[in-house]
C-alpha cells in the first residue's frame, strides 16, 4: 500500500507540473529516486537520452500583449509595431546572455542589426524571413499577442528553473516597453497559460517522436548518419501520419526544413544533405531549426508534435504507436516521448 501511495503521488506531481511546464527530465530523476519509481523505466530512460541531445526540453513562455486597459494615448494596435519589436529585440539578446538558458526563440534573430521604422517594412521581414505556421506559432491571427519561447538548460532543478523565471522577469523590468505593452511570463501568471492556450492552440502540450541509429552489426550496410535521406523520408512520413491523428495540431521534422530549401524535395544522396544543411546553417534561424531536430552527433533526429491540452493521453498514445508502427530503414530504431507517455507510464505503474 505504501509503495502504491509513492506511485499516485508523483503521478499527481509529474501531471501538474507537465501541465505547468516545468522541467520534465528534472522531475522523471527527482521521482526516481525520492517517490520509489523504478529508475530504469524506457519511457524515462528516452526522456533524459533526448534531453541530453537536445538540452532542456521544457518551455516558459513570455507573452507580448497589446494593454487594452491602458489610459495612454499613442499605443501600438499591432503587436508587430516597430517599438513592440524593438523591445522584443532587446529581451532577446538579454535572455541569449543568460548562463542559465539553453536557447531563446523569438522572431528577434532578423531585426538584430536594425528594426525598420514602420509596419509594413516589418511585416515584409517577417513574411522573408519565417514560414506561415512558424509566425503562427509566435504571433496570434488579430495581432495583438507576441511570444518568446525560453528554453532553460537541461540539468536545472525545479527550484532553479524557479530562480530562472525569477531571471526572465528581472531582464523584463530591465528592457524599455513601449507604453500599451505588457509583459506576461506563463511560470508567474496561471492565466497567461490558459490565454496561451486559448491564442496558440497545440504550444503547451507536446508529444516526440524520437528516431535513432542503432545498427546492430559491424560493417554493415546499415544507416549510421540520421541525414540519411532514406531516414529523411521516413521521419517525413512520420509527420505525415501523425497529422491525421486527432488532438495533433501539427508535426514538424528535420525534413520539413529540408524541403523548404530544396523545392519541396529531398536530395537523394546523403552528400547533397550534408552541403545543403551545411548552406543553411550559415542562416541563424534556419540553423536554430535544423538543431531543434537534428542531434549534434547525428544519430538522433525528432518529430515534434504539437498536440491540444485537452487530448486524452492515453488515446494519442495508442494511435500514435499505430503511427511508428511501420518499416523502419535498416538501422534505425523509432519510439515516442513526451508528457503524455510519461502520464500513461505512471497509470501502468499504478
Amino acid at each position: 500500500m505504501r509503495h502504491y501511495k509513492k506511485i499516485i503521488t508523483a503521478a499527481l506531481i509529474i501531471t501538474v507540473f507537465l501541465g505547468l511546464g516545468y522541467g520534465v527530465t528534472e522531475l522523471l530523476s527527482q521521482s526516481s529516486m525520492e517517490k520509489g519509481i523504478p529508475k530504469g523505466l524506457p519511457a524515462f530512460v528516452l526522456q533524459e537520452r533526448v534531453a541530453s541531445k537536445f538540452g532542456g526540453e521544457e518551455t516558459i513562455f513570455i507573452a507580448v500583449c497589446l494593454d487594452d486597459e491602458t489610459t495612454a494615448e499613442d499605443i501600438p494596435r499591432d503587436i508587430r509595431d516597430p517599438k513592440v519589436v524593438e523591445s522584443v529585440v532587446e529581451l532577446h539578446k538579454r535572455l541569449e546572455n543568460e548562463t542559465s538558458i539553453e536557447r531563446v526563440q523569438s522572431i528577434a534573430p532578423p531585426f538584430k542589426e536594425v528594426v525598420p521604422d514602420d509596419l509594413e517594412r516589418v511585416e515584409k521581414v517577417l513574411s522573408g524571413n519565417f514560414t506561415s505556421s512558424q509566425l503562427e506559432g509566435f504571433i496570434n491571427r488579430d495581432f495583438s499577442i507576441m511570444l518568446i519561447k525560453v528554453s532553460p538548460i537541461a540539468v536545472l532543478s525545479g527550484e532553479e528553473v524557479e530562480k530562472v523565471t525569477e531571471l526572465i522577469q528581472d531582464d523584463v523590468d530591465s528592457i524599455t516597453k513601449p507604453a500599451g505593452v505588457k509583459y506576461r511570463i506563463t511560470n508567474i501568471d496561471p492565466q497567461t497559460h490558459e490565454m496561451i492556450e486559448d491564442q496558440f492552440p497545440g504550444s503547451l502540450r507536446k508529444l516526440t517522436i524520437v528516431v535513432e541509429t542503432k545498427p546492430r552489426y559491424a560493417n554493415s550496410e546499415e544507416i549510421r548518419d540520421i541525414r540519411d535521406p532514406e531516414v529523411l523520408r521516413y521521419v517525413d512520413l512520420l509527420a505525415e501520419r501523425a497529422k491525421l491523428v486527432h488532438g495533433v495540431v501539427s508535426a514538424e521534422s528535420a525534413a520539413d526544413v529540408i524541403k523548404e530549401a530544396s523545392d519541396g524535395q529531398i536530395p537523394s544522396s546523403l552528400r547533397s544533405v550534408m552541403t545543403l544543411l551545411e548552406m543553411l546553417e550559415k542562416d541563424e534561424i534556419t540553423e536554430q531549426r535544423i538543431n531543434n531536430y537534428i542531434s549534434e552527433d547525428y544519430s538522433m533526429t525528432l518529430v515534434r508534435l504539437n498536440i491540444l491540452e485537452d487530448v486524452d493521453a492515453e488515446e494519442i498514445v495508442e494511435e500514435l504507436k499505430e503511427v511508428i508502427n511501420i518499416e523502419s530503414p535498416p538501422g534505425i530504431s523509432v519510439d515516442i516521448t513526451g508528457g503524455p507517455v510519461i502520464e500513461v507510464t505512471m497509470k501502468e505503474l499504478a
